[in-house]
């Protein structure tokens, strides 16, 4: 009985340990005692069954209890530190400005660095996303419809070819003629990019066909500024380029690449690339490509494959490529595209955010150093008072914890503004801009 009543007490010590220091220092000794007499009394009257619902209360007391009495110092501490910045507000200030200055600066530099260089692209299987580019010399080159059909007919490497290329037209049908920018797409253009409409559907082979009823696709963006999110604007008619033009149907909110556009054709539609001059000349060359890679292939892998079918062009069409022009095809990732010129300043932000951050956690900490140094005579006297290390490490504790929550409000503040700034910043170098947003809110 004894070897029971002593282990019962050793684990009762341990649950004790959840209460807070001072709650134990001045009742911890007192309940230890009354346990052990109930314990006792439980195992005597009600034996096994008596002991057994004793230690449930007491677990339940204990857990329901060192919750409040935690919250209740806290709050102690809580006041007795907002009393203490109080009475020093020169320290408080400059550890909150401090603090503000260097987690707001790195929070907004590191929000563009994570969307710019880390997040993948908004697109299913975005990796195997990849943009083809004509080079003559040193020169890049748009594509022509007869080289776009050439690559899409010889190609092994690419499950998907599609071409692009922006216009601006004016739309009728509204209270005022309005000018969109228009993208002029292949059919499965948002297929290729793995894009769902998000009401009506996408375009369809059939509309793509000469003659074929005109249709429009409209940007999330534009539905939204122009149409304020009317679903019911699906099926509607409008003009554009003397031709009656379906709106059928919106697109998500995902980033657009290459242009932001206001509506989408298919490319029968467009009466520039429609023209058979166009169509027949292998030098009118006005789009852009991009291609999805078949699973399992890479970049290096698909480059090989179109640098052949480059080589083939050349031999068949020694006028269009004469030799002397070293022409050739590079096969380049979406997300490389996107990135390359945005990388080397995006890390060197990066650093310079983190030497910002360690700076002010450096002077932050030598503040709170000298001001140990000024409060150290009140320290001694707590401590003489009955206050125990543990009691003053955790006001200490308080007091930082307070400084770093208003530190990182200010500095919350601080990343918001800088980031309007930086995402006009890296819209130079990368389209993923329109992405960026801080790390601690994403929009719905």
């Amino acid at each position: 009985m004894a070897a029971a009543d002593s282990r019962a007490t050793r684990i009762y010590r341990a649950l004790l340990r959840l209460l807070p220091f001072d709650f134990r220092s001045e009742y911890g000794r007192e309940m230890e005692s009354v346990f052990q007499e109930q314990h006792r009394e439980a195992g005597r009257r009600n034996g096994t069954t008596g002991v057994l619902r004793l230690w449930w209360e007491t677990i339940v007391g204990i857990f329901r209890t060192a919750p409040r009495e935690h919250l209740a110092m806290f709050g102690q501490d809580a006041g007795f530190a907002l009393r203490m910045m109080r009475k020093s507000p020169g320290f408080t200030l400059a550890a909150i400005l401090t603090l503000g200055l260097g987690t707001g600066a790195n929070s907004a530099i590191s929000s563009v660095v994570n969307a710019v260089l880390l997040k993948p692209l908004p697109y299913e299987h975005g990796d195997r996303l990849v943009v083809l580019d004509q080079r003559m010399g040193m020169m890049n080159q748009s594509f022509s419809v007869a080289e776009i059909n050439d690559y899409r007919a010889q190609s092994r490497s690419l499950g998907g070819l599609v071409e692009y290329h922006n216009m601006n037209f004016i739309l009728l049908g509204r209270s005022e003629p309005e000018r969109v920018e228009t993208g002029v797409v292949s059919w499965n253009y948002f297929e290729v990019f793995g894009v769902k409409p998000l009401f009506g559907r996408a375009f369809r082979p059939e509309d793509e066909r000469p003659g074929a009823p005109a249709v429009l696709l409209l940007s999330h963006e534009y539905w939204i500024k122009s149409f304020g999110g009317d679903p019911t604007v699906v099926n509607k008619t409008f003009t554009m380029n003397d031709k009656i033009h379906t709106v059928i149907g919106v697109l998500p909110p995902v980033p657009q690449y290459p242009d932001e556009n206001d509506v989408y054709m298919p490319t029968t539609a467009c009466p520039f690339r429609s023209r058979p001059a166009a169509i027949a000349n292998r030098q009118a060359r006005m789009m852009q490509v991009f291609g999805r890679m078949k699973p399992g292939m890479s970049v290096p892998q698909a480059q090989a494959d179109l640098s052949g079918v480059a080589a083939n062009l050349q031999k068949a069409y020694p006028k269009d490529y004469p030799e002397a022009n070293h022409y050739s095809v590079q096969t380049v990732s979406l997300e490389e595209q996107l990135t390359h010129n945005a990388r080397p300043t995006m890390l060197v932000l990066l650093a310079a955010a983190g030497f910002v951050l360690l700076i002010a956690c450096a002077n932050v900490a030598n503040l709170n150093l000298a001001r140990l140094l000024r409060r150290e005579r009140e320290l001694a006297v707590r401590a003489a008072l009955g206050a125990g290390r543990g009691r003053l490490l955790r006001q200490m504790l308080t007091e930082s914890l307070l400084v770093s929550l208003l530190g990182a409000a200010l500095g919350a503040g601080i990343a918001a503004v800088m980031l309007r700034f930086l995402v006009r910043f890296a819209a130079r170098f990368t389209q993923r801009a329109s992405e960026i947003h801080l790390l601690f809110w994403s929009p719905s």
